[in-house]
C-alpha cells in the first residue's frame, strides 16, 4: 500500500517557520506541526505533481505487477493487489495542505523566508533486546547539549519493560513496522521499527500530529512505570553545522536519513578510543567499505551501502572498488573464512558494485544484470537519451542499437514479450546492461 508520496515543491514558508534561525532547536509536537501546516500549495501545483508521478511511474514494470503480484504457494494474498493510477487519482489535489512533508526551496528566490526546516521526531530512549528476547530502554540524558534525561527511564535502564501502552512491548515495535516501514519481510520490518519508533524524519516516516501527540506509558518488570511523549528537533539546512551532519547521513547510503547522531560532537572522540582495537575495520574514505581479519582467524567484509553520489560519482566508485580489492587481496592471503556483512538495508542506485562483491569472494559466479522496462513513451524517451550505448541482447549479448539516441527502435523493442499476471496483461523488455 502506498503511505506516502514524497512531494517536492517549491514555495516560499510562511513568517512562523522563517522566524526560525537557529541551527536546530527541541520543540513541541504542536509547535512543530504550525509550521508544518502553514505551508500552502495551488491546485495547479498538485496536480502537476500527480501527473508527473503517473508519467514517470510508467517506466516501471513494478506497476503491473502489482496489480496482481504472483503470490507463494502457501498463501494466494500474501502480496496486496496495489492499482497505483488508482491511488493517485485519489489523492485530494484541490487542498491547499497536500503532503508536503519533504520539500525543497529554489535557492534562486533569495527571499529571507524561504528557509527549509527539516523535522525529526524522537523519544528520550532508545531500545535494546539482549539474547533472552528482553527489552531495555536505553536513555538519551543529554540531547545535543541539552539536559533530556527522564528520572524513571534512568533509574529502570537494567530493568526489563513489560508493557508499552498496555501491551507486549515487541506487538508494539512489530504493529509500527506493518504500518510505516514498507518491507515484507518481519525481521527486516521489526529491525528498522526499532529503530523508527523512537527516532525518526517525518519525511521519511510520515507520523500524524495526532499519532506524535498521543502519550507512550511504561511499564517495567519491576511495576514502576512512567508516561512519555515526543518531542521534535527542527533542523535549519541554511546553517553551517546542519550542512555538516546532512553530509554525514549521505555517507550511509540513500535510504538512510538524517540522524541526530550527526549532529553529536562524539564521533571523533570514538575514533580515538578505537584506534587500538583489533575489531576496529578498516575503511575507505566513505565508509562504505570496511573489512578486518581479527586474532580469531575470522575475515570480515563490511559493505554498508551501494549508494554514489551523482556530484561525486567517479570518484566514490574508484573508492569502493580500490578499498574492496585491497580488502580482498588481505583475506586470500590467509585461509581463514569470510565473512560478510551488511549491516542495514542503506540501499544504492549502483547495482555493479553489489556485482562486484560476488564476484570478487565467490569462487563461481553467475551474476549479470538484466533489467525490465515497460512500454511507454517516457520509457522509449530515456531509453534514446541516456542508455541506448549500454543496452545488449542478453542472448546474444549484442547491442540493442548501434547509434546513440536512434529515431526508431528495431523489432526487440516493437515486438515485446508478454506475460499475464492474472488478468493483467505485461509487455516489457528485458535488457542486459
Amino acid at each position: 500500500m502506498i503511505n506516502l508520496l514524497l512531494l517536492f515543491i517549491t514555495f516560499s514558508l510562511s513568517k512562523q517557520c522563517s522566524e526560525y534561525n537557529q541551527g536546530y532547536e527541541i520543540d513541541t509536537v504542536d509547535s512543530a506541526f504550525e509550521c508544518i501546516e502553514s505551508i500552502e500549495t495551488t491546485e495547479k501545483e498538485n496536480e502537476d505533481i500527480i501527473n508527473g508521478l503517473k508519467e514517470y511511474l510508467e517506466v516501471y514494470v513494478l506497476k503491473d505487477i502489482l496489480k496482481n503480484p504472483p503470490q507463494p504457494s502457501f498463501s494466494n494474498n500474501y502480496y496486496e493487489k496495489v492499482d497505483i493510477d488508482e491511488q493517485l487519482n485519489k489523492v485530494n489535489t484541490k487542498t491547499t495542505k497536500i503532503l508536503h512533508l519533504q520539500f525543497y526551496v529554489d535557492e534562486k528566490l533569495n527571499k529571507p523566508n524561504s528557509e527549509l526546516v527539516y523535522f525529526v521526531y524522537f523519544l528520550p530512549f532508545t531500545i535494546y533486546i539482549d539474547n533472552n528476547k528482553k527489552m531495555y530502554l536505553i536513555p538519551r540524558n543529554e540531547l545535543l547539549d541539552t539536559p533530556f534525561g527522564v528520572p524513571e527511564i534512568v533509574n529502570n535502564k537494567n530493568v526489563a519493560v513489560k508493557t508499552i501502552n498496555g501491551e507486549d512491548p515487541f506487538n508494539i515495535i512489530r504493529e509500527f513496522g506493518k504500518k510505516y516501514m514498507g518491507l515484507k519481510c518481519p525481521h527486516a520490518q521489526f529491525t528498522l521499527a526499532k529503530d523508527y519508533l523512537v527516532e525518526g524524519s517525518l519525511s521519511g516516516t510520515p507520523l500524524s500530529k495526532e499519532y506524535l501527540n498521543t502519550p507512550i506509558s511504561i511499564t517495567w518488570e519491576n511495576e514502576e512505570s512512567v508516561t512519555v511523549n515526543y518531542k521534535i528537533i527542527r533542523f535549519n539546512r541554511s546553517n553551517q553545522k546542519f550542512q555538516q551532519a546532512l553530509e554525514r547521513s549521505k555517507r550511509r547510503g540513500i535510504r538512510d536519513v538524517l540522524r541526530i547522531e550527526d549532529l553529536e560532537e562524539t564521533n571523533k572522540t570514538r575514533t580515538k578510543e578505537n584506534e587500538n582495537n583489533e575489531y576496529q575495520p578498516n575503511c575507505s574514505p566513505e565508509n562504505k567499505v570496511c573489512c578486518l581479519t581479527t586474532s580469531n582467524k575470522v575475515n570480515t567484509l563490511i559493505v554498508k551501502t551501494f549508494s554514489i553520489r551523482e556530484e561525486n560519482i567517479l570518484n566514490e566508485i574508484a573508492e569502493f572498488l580500490d578499498k574492496l580489492e585491497e580488502c580482498v587481496n588481505s583475506f586470500y592471503s590467509n585461509e581463514y573464512p569470510i565473512q560478510v556483512i551488511f549491516p542495514k538495508n542503506n540501499g544504492g542506485s549502483v547495482v555493479p558494485l553489489a556485482q562486484l562483491v560476488e564476484k570478487m569472494i565467490s569462487p563461481y559466479d553467475d551474476v549479470d544484470y538484466i533489467g525490465s522496462v515497460r512500454i511507454s513513451d517516457f520509457t522509449e524517451d530515456i531509453i534514446k537519451k541516456s542508455y541506448i550505448e549500454l543496452m545488449y541482447d542478453p542472448e546474444t549479448c549484442e547491442r540493442r542499437e548501434q547509434e546513440n539516441n536512434p529515431k526508431t527502435f528495431g523489432e526487440w523493442y516493437s515486438n515485446p514479450k508478454i506475460i499475464k499476471y492474472g488478468d493483467v496483461e505485461l509487455k516489457f523488455h528485458n535488457l542486459l546492461v
